[in-house]
């Protein structure tokens, strides 16, 4: 028989350099849990989480980066005869901790590593789904108005964002719902996926922004619009098109290089559509602008499959002055 007494909480799961797991615990119980609390009157799940985080471990977190995890069920650890549901989100930046409030100790959990003995029956019964989750959650795709004249292009497209939105990876892309953009968008909703649109104002009132997307983030101008969609993926693809979807891609792949980041960067090479480029780039190796290993470090396919599989398990390179 289920229990009737249920307490509901939000938690986040953060992470250090190291992708260890913060878990807290309060003062006067004995158990380890992911940090979080009761949300306030009013308040979303997401906002109560980023208010705990700030007040209890003097973490600040950016409430549109929170990606929801799940909602689980189990025993609570320190009010006896409770179930607690939790709400479950993740952060995908690493961060530095203290303890504050009414957090006694923290402590950064490995878990590929056997689970402490007063680790939380809640945090037990979530552990596997956090486990999944710790690759491919966002993807940011650089594509452009147009859709090209090769049918192969939108086809491609079409399966892409089928596939993303079948696996409940995120699209973060430029919120358009013209061209090769509408088509990963319409493709991924049409399977269940969250799509995010980012967008400067000015092309808003230009009347080509998506209706019907999950999320829609007007920001003021270009360089916040890539910023913002950098920031918030975890890996980047750029499928066919023009000199927008270049600059983005270069973007990516210079900050790559430089490490500023380490997302792995691909190129769908769909209809050998990218093979110019790639030539232009192994010349600048040839004529001795560019190191090999940025290009190999580059995730070229034409499959869907492939290109998620090879995003999931891609191992970025040693950064530029670092190899030198």
């Amino acid at each position: 028989m289920a229990n009737d007494k249920v307490i509901h909480v939000t938690a986040v799961a953060l992470r250090d350099p190291d992708d260890r797991v913060l878990t807290v615990r309060k003062r006067g119980t004995g158990r380890f849990m992911l940090p979080g609390g009761k949300p306030e009157v009013g308040e979303t799940d997401r906002q109560a989480a980023v208010r705990e985080c700030a007040e209890e471990l003097g973490v600040e977190l950016r409430t549109e980066d929170l990606r929801l995890v799940g909602v689980f069920r189990a025993e609570a650890a320190n009010e006896p005869g409770y179930d607690c549901e939790e709400t479950l989100f993740i952060y995908p930046d690493p961060v530095a901790a203290s303890p504050h409030a009414e957090i006694e100790e923290v402590r950064w959990l490995d878990m590929t590593q056997r689970l402490p003995e007063d680790t939380s029956p809640l945090l037990r019964h979530n552990l596997p789904q956090l486990s999944a989750r710790r690759g491919l959650d966002r993807v940011t795709v650089f594509a452009g108005s147009a859709s090209g004249d090769d049918p192969a292009y939108a086809r491609g497209v079409a399966m892409l964002g089928a596939e993303l939105g079948r696996r409940g990876i995120d699209i973060i892309y430029g919120g358009g719902h013209v061209g090769l953009m509408g088509v990963i968008a319409d493709a991924a909703l049409k399977t269940g996926g969250n799509v995010i649109g980012i967008m400067p104002r000015s092309l808003v009132e230009a009347e080509i922004a998506h209706p019907g997307l999950t999320m829609f983030d007007v920001v003021p101008d270009m360089t916040t619009r890539k910023a913002t969609m950098e920031r918030l993926g975890d890996a980047f693809i750029a499928v066919p098109g023009g000199a927008g979807t270049l600059e983005e891609f270069f973007e990516a792949w210079a900050w790559l290089q430089l490490g500023l980041h380490d997302k792995p960067v691909a190129l769908y090479n769909l209809a050998g559509f990218w093979n110019p480029l790639l030539d232009a780039l192994q010349a600048m190796v040839v004529a001795g602008f560019l190191a090999q290993e940025y290009i190999d470090a580059l995730i070229v396919v034409d499959d869907p499959l492939d290109l998620i599989e090879a995003l999931t398990t891609w191992r970025p390179p040693a950064k530029k002055w670092e190899s030198r």
